[in-house]
C-alpha cells in the first residue's frame, strides 16, 4: 500500500505540476526499478506515459532523443553582457532540460522494452544511458552506493502478462507522440517487436495486444514487415535472400537501407534537422538496431519458436492494402489527417523516375514553390507498390529460415492464397516450393500447389510437374494423417481436361495398382480416381476392356513399367486395368460392391457423373456420427447394419462332423505346438 500510494502522489503531482516537476519522473524511474506492487508498477507505467507522451506532442522530445542517443551534452555558449547574455542563459536551460528529458525518456524506454519482452531490467544507470541524475536516486532507494543491485534483489520485477500488455501499450504510445504529430517512430518500433519476436519470456497476450488492435494499421503494418525480414536475415545462415522487385545491383544495395531512409526523413521533416544541422539516424541504423535487439535475445530463443513467431505475425498482417491511402487507417494518424504523401518507390525504372522528376519540377514552379507553404512530408510507407514489396521481400525471409515441419507446412498452406497472388514476383518461390518438392509426402503435395499456381497463373515453366506429382503417388500416401487433403490437391491438379492421354493413362494404372495393396477407404479413394480419370478422358475406356494386354495374356504381358518415374514413358496407355478385376474380387464387400460404378458406359458424359471424393474423403463427414464414407467407422458400421435375408449354415453329412479344428494332415506343420 505504502508503494502504491507514493506512486499515485507522485503521478498526480507530475501531471498537475508539469515541468515544475520534472523530478518526480526520476523518481518514478526509480521506483519502477525497485517495485513490488503489480499496481503501483502499472500506475508509474501510465503516469509516465501520460508525460512523456505530452512532451512529444509538443516537440520537446523529437530533438532530445536524438541528442541523448549522441551522447553528449549541449555546448556552452560564452557569456555575454546585457539582454543576450539573458536570451543565451534561457537558450541554454532549454536546452540542458531537453537533453535531461531526452536522457529520461531512454531510460523510461528502455525499461518499458524490458517489461514488455521479458529481458532483464536495465540497472538505473544503463537505462538512463548515462545520466547521472537517475543512477544517483536509484542507488539511493536501494541504500546507497552499492545498494543498487541490493534493491533488485529484495525486490523482483513483477512478469504477469498484464504488465507486458501494460508496457507494450505505453511504447505503443510513444512510437507515435516521439516524433510529434503525426510522426512514426519506426526505429522504437523495431526495438519493440524485434525484443517481442526473440524474447523467450513474452506472454501470448502481447502479441494478440499487437495483433488485435495494431497491425491492421498501414504505418505499423509496413515496419512490421520490414522488422520481420531485418530478424530472420539476422538469425538466418547467412545465405542471400531473395527481394522482390528486380532491382538493379546498385539499388539493392540502396534497398537495405530504405526503411531507415523514411525514418531519418520522418525525423528531419518533424525536427527541422536538415536546418539546424541537428544528427538524426544514419542510413542503416534501423537494421542494427534491430539486429542489437534480435542479437540480445540469441543464446534464450530458439530458432523453432522465432519462426514459429514470424509465422504468426505474418499470418496476421493483411495480405494487401486499400488501393488508395486516403482509405487507409493508421496508428500516428498521418494519412487521415493529410499530412503525409507517398514517397517515390526505389525499385521504379530510370524512364519513370525521370519523367517523375520532370513532373516534380513542372509542379514546383521555380520561385515561386519557396513562397508556397510545405506540403505533405514524403513517406515511403504511403505507397501501395513498396507496401507490396516489402510483404514480399518478409515472407522471402522468413522462408530462407531452416522451419520447423510444422512451420513449415503452415506456410506452405498459406502460400497460395495469401502469399502468392499478393507478391511482386511470385516466381522467386520456384527453389524453396522444388526444395520442398523433394521431401515428398504431403509436404511436397502442398509444395506442389504453390507450384501449379505459377505455373497456371505466373508464367512459370515447370515440364516436370505431372511427373513429380506421379512420383508423390506412393502406397505410404493412403495411411498419412493428412491423406484428404493430400488427394484432393491431387484431384485438382488432374482435374483438367487437356493433360495428355498418355500421361493421364499413367495415373489411372498407377491408382490401380495401389488400389491393391491399400487398405479398404484407400481402395475405394483408388477406385474414384479411376472412375473419374476415365470419365474426363474417354480415349481411356479402353483400358477398362483390353483383353490383349493383361497378367491373363501371359507371364509379363504387361508392358506397364511401375518402376519408371516418368509417366509419359511408363506404356501405361498400352495397358489395361486388369487390377479392376481383381478389385472385384476384393475381401471387403464395400470394395468389391463399390467396383460397379466403372461398370457404366464412362464415355457418354450425360449419363454419368463424376464420384464426389468428399464423402469418400470426409470434409465435412468429420463430425458425422458415421465419419466419412470411405472411413473404417463407416465400413463397419454398413456392415453391422446389413440386414441378411439367409443365415450362413454348414452341413455336414453322417459322421462327418469334424472333431477337431485341424485334421490330421495338418498337425504336422504344427509340431510343437499341440
Amino acid at each position: 500500500m505504502a508503494e502504491q500510494g507514493a506512486a499515485n502522489s507522485l503521478v498526480a503531482e507530475l501531471l498537475a505540476g508539469g515541468r515544475a516537476k520534472a523530478n518526480h519522473v526520476v523518481k518514478l524511474i526509480a521506483l519502477i526499478q525497485n517495485c513490488k506492487s503489480e499496481a503501483a508498477l502499472k500506475t508509474a507505467i501510465q503516469g509516465l506515459k501520460q508525460f512523456f507522451v505530452a512532451a512529444g506532442q509538443d516537440g520537446h522530445l523529437a530533438e532530445s532523443v536524438g541528442s541523448a542517443a549522441a551522447g553528449g551534452r549541449p555546448a556552452k555558449r560564452q557569456k555575454m553582457d546585457s539582454q543576450e547574455a539573458a536570451q543565451d542563459a534561457a537558450a541554454d536551460a532549454e536546452a540542458q532540460y531537453r537533453h535531461w528529458l531526452g536522457r529520461q525518456y531512454g531510460a523510461f524506454v528502455n525499461q518499458m522494452l524490458a517489461l514488455a519482452t521479458g529481458a532483464p531490467l536495465p540497472t538505473a544507470a544503463a537505462a538512463a544511458a548515462g545520466g547521472e541524475a537517475a543512477a544517483a536516486a536509484a542507488a539511493g532507494a536501494a541504500g546507497g552506493p552499492g545498494g543498487e543491485a541490493q534493491g533488485a534483489k529484495k525486490a523482483p520485477l513483477q512478469r504477469t502478462a498484464g504488465v507486458q500488455v501494460v508496457a507494450a501499450a505505453a511504447l505503443m504510445e510513444c512510437v507515435r507522440s516521439e516524433l510529434g504529430p503525426g510522426g512514426f517512430s519506426g526505429r522504437l518500433y523495431g526495438r519493440l517487436l524485434s525484443g517481442v519476436l526473440t524474447g523467450p519470456g513474452v506472454r501470448p497476450e502481447v502479441f494478440a495486444l499487437l495483433f488485435n488492435k495494431y497491425l491492421a494499421m498501414a504505418d505499423v503494418r509496413f515496419y512490421t514487415l520490414a522488422t520481420v525480414r531485418a530478424v530472420a536475415v539476422r538469425y538466418g545462415s547467412g545465405a542471400a535472400v531473395p527481394r522482390a522487385g528486380g532491382a538493379g545491383e546498385g539499388e539493392e544495395q540502396q534497398e537495405a537501407a530504405d526503411v531507415e531512409a523514411l525514418v531519418a526523413a520522418t525525423a528531419e521533416a518533424a525536427t527541422g534537422a536538415g536546418s539546424n544541422g541537428a544528427a538524426g539516424p544514419g542510413p542503416g541504423s534501423f537494421a542494427a538496431a534491430s539486429a542489437t535487439a534480435a542479437g540480445a535475445g540469441a543464446g534464450a530463443v530458439a530458432l523453432p519458436d522465432l519462426a514459429r513467431n514470424l509465422l504468426d505475425v505474418l499470418g496476421h498482417c493483411e495480405p494487401e492494402l486499400a488501393a488508395d491511402p486516403a482509405a487507409w487507417s493508421t496508428w500516428c494518424g498521418a494519412t487521415e489527417f493529410n499530412l503525409v504523401a507517398a514517397a517515390a518507390d526505389r525499385n521504379e525504372s530510370a524512364r519513370l523516375r525521370r519523367k517523375r522528376k520532370e513532373q516534380e519540377q513542372k509542379e514546383a514552379g521555380g520561385q515561386a514553390a519557396a513562397q508556397a507553404p510545405p506540403g505533405p512530408r514524403k513517406v515511403v510507407w504511403a505507397n501501395a507498390k513498396t507496401q507490396k514489396r516489402f510483404y514480399s521481400d518478409a515472407w522471402l525471409a522468413l522462408l530462407a529460415l531452416p522451419l520447423p515441419s510444422d512451420v513449415l507446412r503452415k506456410a506452405l498452406v498459406r502460400l497460395p492464397v495469401a502469399v502468392i497472388p499478393h507478391m511482386l514476383g511470385p516466381q522467386l518461390l520456384a527453389d524453396f516450393l522444388t526444395h520442398c518438392l523433394n521431401r515428398g509426402g504431403l509436404t511436397g503435395m502442398l509444395a506442389l500447389n504453390g507450384l501449379f499456381l505459377l505455373v497456371t497463373r505466373h508464367g512459370l515453366e515447370y515440364p516436370q510437374f505431372f511427373a513429380r506429382l506421379y512420383q508423390l503417388l506412393v502406397p505410404e500416401a493412403f495411411a498419412s494423417r493428412n491423406r484428404a487433403q493430400f488427394f484432393r490437391l491431387a484431384d485438382m491438379f488432374l482435374s483438367s481436361s487437356l493433360v495428355p492421354a498418355y500421361t493421364v493413362a499413367a495415373f489411372v494404372k498407377r491408382f490401380a495398382r495401389l488400389a491393391l495393396a491399400a487398405p479398404p477407404p484407400g481402395a475405394m479413394v483408388a477406385i474414384a480416381f479411376i472412375h473419374n480419370l476415365v470419365r474426363r478422358h474417354p480415349a481411356l475406356a479402353v483400358m477398362l476392356h483390353n483383353p490383349s494386354s493383361g497378367p491373363q495374356a501371359g507371364a509379363g504381358a504387361d508392358v506397364y513399367d511401375e518402376a519408371e518415374p516418368d509417366p509419359a514413358k511408363s506404356r501405361a496407355v498400352e495397358s489395361s486395368l486388369w487390377e479392376v478385376e481383381a478389385l472385384r474380387n476384393h475381401y471387403c464387400p464395400q470394395v468389391s460392391t463399390f467396383c460397379a460404378v466403372l461398370d457404366k458406359d464412362l464415355t457418354d458424359r450425360t449419363k454419368t457423373a463424376e464420384v464426389n471424393l468428399e464423402d469418400l474423403l470426409g470434409a465435412a463427414g468429420r463430425d458425422a456420427p458415421g465419419g466419412a464414407a470411405g472411413s473404417y467407422n463407416a465400413l463397419i458400421r454398413g456392415e453391422l447394419a446389413r440386414k441378411l435375408r439367409h443365415v450362413p449354415t454348414a452341413f455336414y453329412g453322417l459322421g462327418q462332423a469334424p472333431t477337431c479344428l485341424f485334421g490330421a494332415g495338418v498337425l504336422e506343420d504344427f509340431i510343437g505346438v499341440a
